[in-house]
């Protein structure tokens, strides 16, 4: 090549460091939505990315959290719950109440049967 202008530009979703022969996608729990990158950007937490080469990051599902950089949700610890989707820690579930139970990664408490507690 005699010139930076006969570079072929990195696509959305995509990176390519300086001297790279070609293009490599974003691993999975990271995302460029803008041409020209030199490296992707982590998924922020609340969401995450289950497939590489990606311009965007999902919301995290309901009963689950996504840390920084997630592939996948992890799911709310049994005893905890939560219907929102954007929880970035399992310390932001919600612990079941006396006399209810939460199964893992449960968007809701269940009450206990009549005769058992918790």
């Amino acid at each position: 090549l005699a010139a930076a202008s006969e570079c072929t530009d990195a696509t959305p979703g995509h990176f390519a460091n300086t001297g790279s022969t070609q293009q490599t996608p974003c691993a999975k729990g990271s995302y460029t939505n803008a041409p020209k990158q030199g490296e992707c950007t982590l998924c922020a937490g609340g969401t995450y990315q289950d497939e590489s080469g990606e311009t965007a990051c999902k919301p995290c599902e309901a009963g689950s959290y996504c840390v920084v950089g997630a592939a996948a949700p992890l799911p709310c610890e049994a005893g905890s719950y939560s219907s929102a989707t954007h929880l970035a820690a399992a310390s932001e579930c919600t612990d079941a109440t006396p006399g209810h139970f939460a199964n893992t990664g449960s968007t809701q408490q269940t009450p206990c049967a009549k005769g058992s507690y918790t």
